[in-house]
């Protein structure tokens, strides 16, 4: 099974991305320990069942491709019903000046569960997480 990944920088960016962790989640029917990374560097993480990759930083505009090579496991059904197995895939990173467009928060108390103090702190981070419709 062979899993191959490209993350870019916008080339609009005003600066760097910094500090890339990519995390890869593995299924339980897929050998993890057999893991073999193109470039090297991906680490494999039996706890969490992800691989962890870490970029120091990627230029506006510039790509990062990668592959994660693994062994199936004893009776992994995808042969049989050609499905194809799911890696949901994180990235964390840091940059100066990024834009998002149509963000949107709203921050508010809910009496009926939890009565609180609400406060709105807005701080230059963001987390953006893709998953691909089946």
């Amino acid at each position: 099974c062979r899993v191959a990944l490209q993350i870019s920088s916008n080339p609009n960016n005003e600066a760097k991305l910094t500090d890339l962790t990519i995390i890869m989640g593995v299924p339980d029917d897929i050998e993890g320990e057999s893991l073999v990374t193109q470039p090297a560097g991906g680490v494999w993480n039996d706890a969490r069942r992800c691989v962890t990759w870490c970029v120091e930083e990627l230029a506006e505009g510039e790509k990062f491709q990668l592959q994660a090579r693994f062994q199936m496991a004893p009776g992994a059904p995808y042969e049989e019903t050609g499905e194809k197995p799911l890696f949901p895939v994180l990235v964390r990173c840091q940059c100066l000046f990024a834009q998002l467009s149509d963000l949107e928060l709203e921050i508010r108390e809910i009496p009926e569960i939890y009565a609180a103090d609400v406060t709105m702190k807005i701080a230059r981070r963001f987390r953006l997480s893709h998953r691909e419709r089946a």
